[in-house]
């Protein structure tokens, strides 16, 4: 048989082999599967591992075909040429193809001939294989289906395929990250099924898109306001733009906010301890200026820049980048405002705000609560007046109430024995020399603390005593300043110790506890046999806090104080200075105000346009929206909305201030929100092969997007590895978005930053040049906005509260500038009252 079969076609073959199959009675699996040895026969052809084909219904396509050319209008749309998994198959459905669209007939015979003038009758099986397809085929009438068979077979080979390239690009990658190959196989396989559905009809009858079009004009007569794309929500740049058009990438820039950076060894508090920038992870717990939980919700490195030292009127200081952001008050304004630091270096300039600006102050409201081996005010007390080395400590006190109190904060066993003069011994009372002080539990505690046997010069506050919770750092305080304390009647408490570690230590302690705290030295002197000499260096603090009471427990001292102080000292910004170039970071954080305590206890800060617009295509119209905010965490997102929202005071929900009526429009805001399909992804540094991936599931999930916004451009990285620099990365982020605008069929605003050099222009309104990093964001987006607040660089500015929305480009309609009104304590622009753009 094998030998008969030489020579002959492979359709030829398949037919015959279909033919003996159909005559030979049914063979139960076993028997036609020979155990390993047998000799192989028609059985082992069947076992094979094919790709999925369906040789009886491509058969029945073509001889439907055949019987019938007009049947070639009923699945024209369906097959292609590659659909055919035979060879043969291919080469007679592209001759009946090329017939039927010249209008000639395709039967047995033309076709015949025409593939005997290609030189391809052999390769298709010959006549007689074609005189064979006509008559196998009863009707044409079912083509439909049987086409549609062929076409999901090819499906499923397409799908295969893909496949088996998908893992063979995971062992050989060549280079390619796994995240780039992730997106390649999520094309591809996109790619099969928006080619497997081009088979349904989009045709519509001229009735009904008459009546479509008389709807519109309706509407357009009823409303002139509509516009033809997605609706912005504000008047008249909806009238400019027509709305945001499906497929534009539309980019919104701003004046520069990004490099709000700190160097990667700054200091950053967390709730047991202090940590460096560079070593902070997403996730990790923050402490607070109020005490509210925040973690880190981002991280994003900004690369070697100029960093400059802010100081404060009490010593501190703190390193940030020119953009970093303040939260700064002024006895002038309302509310604090938001600044960085270039803007308050220009502003220190000025003699009115100069000594006059502050930053937020800490509660304390952080640190651990375990244990501590020594009672916290007897340890400050020791520290103070107390001698730690011998056989135990002494205390030296002539105030019966310090007596008492250290006798009630010693450990179980120890008593105050008096030792001569002002000296009291904190033992057992047994004595026993050197022996004594190796069973004296409290000199024990102080060994493993490091405090034993040190000088005075030398003293320290311990780690864990220093990180510890408010009411042990201020227990610990109180027995420092009642030892070594001085009130004044004015409300200062001076303390002074020749140890500038454990200066250093109070000072950090009093700024930990809301206080104000400087240091200065001074020299010291003592008469020795009548002979001056000089003495160790001397550390002064000079120490104010709200409440001046609360830092001693004494009764004289307490009585020389003031219950409140009457001026309140505040850490006032003194001096901004460059001080070095170095690796810098950015981070992000859950708390309400968006700040946290960087070095010296200084509280420092870590959109809304593209927001509001996303916030009335997923309120209004009700259409898809996703936010890939890489710069502000989910929370603080829905802060901004709800306060946007419900126009609540962004200040009050940051505080937790809220009185009734706030209540009732929170809830109201809630309940649109709840119901409103936005979705935020807060992934820092997503590239744009992630971000196109993620955006095409939720796509094919709600079948269609309203609307992606993308904050910001800048917070990117690019897909591709070793980048040769920013500017190309840039160019190819912003391809990307564009390519995902047409993918998508739906808007993408994307949040880009302005360079640095309109702060140097006298008129510093944005232009297209002064779109940071890369003229290709220019090139790519079909629309442009900028926005200019007038009031961010001149405080007297007529035009407080607008904002100019610049159009400084738009591919397919005119350039112009609209205004609009900015509520800053909303967190919102509305539509301006006074006249439209100009």
């Amino acid at each position: 048989m094998q030998s008969k079969l030489r020579g002959l076609p492979a359709s030829a073959v398949d037919a015959l082999r279909f033919e003996k199959k159909a005559l030979m009675p049914t063979v139960p699996a076993s028997d036609r599967f020979p155990p390993s040895g047998s000799i192989p026969g028609d059985s082992q052809i069947e076992s094979l591992r094919l790709p999925p084909h369906s040789v009886e219904a491509e058969q029945a396509v073509l001889g439907g075909l055949l019987l019938s050319n007009p049947a070639w209008d009923r699945i024209g749309d369906v097959l292609s040429e590659p659909d055919f998994y035979r060879h043969d198959h291919r080469l007679i459905w592209r001759v009946i193809t090329r017939l039927v669209e010249d209008n000639k007939p395709a039967d047995v015979l033309t076709v015949s001939e025409a593939l005997k003038q290609g030189g391809e009758l052999q390769d298709s099986g010959g006549v007689g294989y074609l005189q064979q397809l006509a008559s196998a085929t009863p009707s044409a009438a079912n083509i439909r289906r049987y086409a549609e068979i062929v076409r999901d077979r090819a499906i499923m080979r397409k799908l295969a395929e893909v496949g088996t390239m998908i893992a063979d690009s995971a062992f050989t990658p060549q280079g390619r990250e796994a995240r780039q190959l992730l997106d390649e196989a999520e094309t591809k396989i996109l790619e099969i099924g928006e080619k497997g559905g081009r088979s349904s009809e989009s045709f519509a009858k001229m009735s009904a898109v008459l009546s479509e079009v008389m709807n519109r004009l309706d509407e357009l007569h009823r409303n002139p306001t509509s516009v033809t794309g997605k609706a912005t929500g504000y008047v008249d740049l909806d009238e400019m733009t027509a709305g945001l058009q499906d497929g534009d990438l539309v980019i919104v820039a701003g004046r520069p906010s990004m490099g709000k950076a700190q160097p990667l060894d700054a200091l950053v508090k967390a709730p047991t301890g202090w940590r460096e920038m560079g070593s902070l992870q997403v996730g990790d717990a923050l402490a607070s200026a109020d005490g509210h939980p925040s973690i880190v919700t981002g991280i994003f490195p900004q690369g070697v820049r100029q960093v400059y030292r802010i100081t404060f009127s009490d010593g501190r200081s703190a390193e940030c980048c020119a953009e970093h952001l303040w939260r700064v008050h002024y006895r002038e304004w309302d509310e604090p405002r938001v600044l960085p630091a270039s803007r308050i270096l220009e502003m220190l300039s000025c003699v009115r705000y100069r000594h006059r600006l502050w930053i937020d102050e800490v509660t304390g409201d952080f640190g651990h609560r375990n244990p501590l081996p020594i009672d916290p005010w007897l340890l400050g007390a020791l520290l103070g007046d107390g001698k730690l080395s011998g056989t135990s400590p002494i205390f030296s006190t002539a105030e019966p109430q310090m007596v008492e109190q250290v006798e009630e904060s010693l450990l179980d066993g120890l008593h105050a024995f008096a030792a001569g003069g002002y000296d009291w011994r904190l033992s057992s009372g047994r004595r026993g020399g050197a022996a004594l002080a190796e069973r004296n539990p409290l000199t024990n505690e102080l060994r493993a603390l490091g405090l034993w046997s040190v000088g005075s010069h030398e003293k320290f506050i311990p780690d864990t005593y220093r990180d510890s919770c408010r009411e042990a750092r201020l227990r610990l305080l109180q027995g420092l300043l009642d030892t070594d304390g001085w009130a004044e009647k004015w409300g200062t408490i001076r303390f002074c110790t020749t140890s500038y570690r454990l200066a250093q230590d109070v000072v950090g302690l009093v700024r930990s506890l809301g206080g104000w705290c400087s240091l200065r030295d001074k020299r010291t002197s003592f008469s020795y046999k009548g002979e001056k000499r000089e003495g160790r260096t001397a550390f002064v603090l000079n120490i104010h806090h709200p409440e001046p009471r609360s830092l001693v427990t004494l009764a004289h001292k307490r009585a020389r104080l003031p219950e409140a102080m009457r001026r309140r000292w505040r850490p006032v910004i003194c001096s901004i200075e460059a001080s070095r170039v170095t690796a810098t970071q950015c981070i992000s954080v859950s708390h309400p105000a968006r700040t946290y305590i960087t070095n010296d206890y200084v509280v420092t800060h870590n959109t809304a346009f593209a927001l509001n617009i996303a916030e009335h295509v997923g309120l209004e119209l009700k259409l898809p929206v996703l936010v890939f905010s890489m710069e502000m965490g989910g929370t603080q997102l829905g802060v901004r909305l709800l306060g946007s929202v419900s126009k609540v005071d962004a200040q009050k929900l940051r505080t937790g201030r809220l009185d009734t009526g706030d209540w009732d429009r929170l809830g109201s805001a809630l309940g649109k929100l709840n119901e409103a399909p936005i979705l935020v992804d807060e992934t820092p540094s997503l590239n744009p092969l992630e971000l196109r991936a993620r955006a095409r599931r939720k796509w094919r999930e709600y079948g269609g997007l309203g609307l992606v916004v993308v904050d910001y451009i800048q917070l990117m990285q690019s897909a591709q590895a070793g980048v040769e620099n920013r500017a190309t990365e840039i160019s190819e982020i912003s391809r990307s978005l564009k390519a995902m605008a047409k993918e998508l069929q739906c808007p993408v605003i994307a949040l880009s930053q302005l360079n640095r050099s309109l702060e140097q222009r006298p008129n510093k309104r944005p232009v297209m040049s002064d779109l940071r990093e890369s003229g290709a964001i220019e090139q790519d987006a079909d629309v442009i906005f900028f926005i200019y607040r007038d009031e961010v660089y001149d405080e007297n500015s007529p035009d407080k509260g607008l904002a100019e929305i610049i159009i400084g480009k738009q591919r397919n309609g005119p350039i112009g500038t609209v205004k609009l009104t900015f509520v800053g304590k909303h967190t919102r622009f509305e539509n301006y009252a006074g006249p439209s753009g100009y």
